[in-house]
């Protein structure tokens, strides 16, 4: 589940940079938005930090009960995020 996260956030990143080259999307986290345009490696490094980040937080924590459940929330949302980006690209295609 976790490596599938890492995926997950991967392919947000990427097709978040998709819709902002084609200019078909808007990014609406300012600080996002301004890493960005500062540095596109920066921007996914950012992004593949975080779950990389919480992946090693698992790793150290994996006894506690909560800790699973709030894995797969994560999942979750970026699994729906991830049929986001998918519906508005089909939209295009």
């Amino acid at each position: 589940m976790l490596w599938g996260l890492l995926f997950l956030c991967f392919a947000d990143a990427a097709f978040t940079d998709i819709g902002l080259r084609l200019h078909l999307i808007e990014e609406l986290n300012p600080l996002v938005k301004k890493l960005y345009e500062w540095n596109l490696a920066g921007y996914y490094a950012m992004k593949l930090l975080l779950p990389v980040l919480l992946i090693l937080i698992y790793y150290r924590m994996k006894n506690r009960l909560w800790i699973n459940p709030c894995i797969l929330v994560t999942v979750l949302l970026y699994f729906i995020v991830n049929l986001y980006h998918l519906i508005w690209i089909s939209y295009i295609a």
